[in-house]
């Protein structure tokens, strides 16, 4: 198979997390809303290619084994039914992309335990005690799965479980101090713009 720069952008993209796209897996909408946003950082020298040019580059990658996928069904947006979608993902990293991904939702889950804040308005109350301990103890156990001592290079997922459960166990009343807030990371703006499209 002949290595070509759109196969070349394509798999370093799924090596690796995305600032709007999170952790891999990733659809062919979130490549091509990477490519849109980032081409020219990875060496493309115009404008990234259609939907249906990265999808025939993910055949390719995927019938030389080189790639996988997973097929799950979409939320229900804008009016439309749900769709069965395939989530691509490097063939040697599917167990890496999986503990990434539980980082991740256990994280976004920690955010919401304080409460969620709009426009300095309450709009989900916190959580009660026996809550905040699951939240916790789902942290503990992937601290313990990213421990640096235990397993090399999620280092930053460690600390990242490390700045939420702080985050759990504070006292925080977000109405008197809504700065204290703790920011999501990475936000969510890939998939919804890829949902979007579709």
């Amino acid at each position: 198979m002949k290595n070509t720069v759109n196969r070349q952008v394509i798999l370093k993209y799924l090596s690796e997390p995305n600032a709007d796209c999170g952790a891999p897996p990733y659809t062919a909408s979130d490549l091509h809303y990477m490519l849109e946003h980032g081409y020219d950082w990875h060496g493309v020298d115009k404008k990234p290619v259609s939907i249906s040019q990265i999808n025939r580059t993910l055949r390719d990658l995927y019938a030389a084994g080189l790639i996988v996928f997973e097929l799950k069904i979409t939320d229900t947006t804008q009016n439309k039914l749900p769709q069965r979608v395939k989530y691509w993902q490097l063939a040697g990293e599917v167990e890496r992309n999986k503990l990434l991904s539980e980082v991740n939702d256990a994280c976004r889950l920690a955010r919401r335990v304080h409460g969620v804040l709009f426009f300095g308005g309450l709009v989900e109350k916190p959580m009660n005690d026996y809550q905040k301990d699951q939240v916790i103890k789902s942290l503990k156990t992937l601290m313990q799965r990213t421990h640096p001592d235990k397993v090399e290079g999620f280092a930053d997922q460690f600390k990242q479980l490390q700045e939420s459960l702080a985050y759990v166990r504070s006292n925080i009343d977000l109405l008197s101090a809504p700065a204290k807030q703790l920011q999501s990371s990475p936000s969510e703006h890939c998939r919804s713009n890829a949902q979007s499209k579709a």
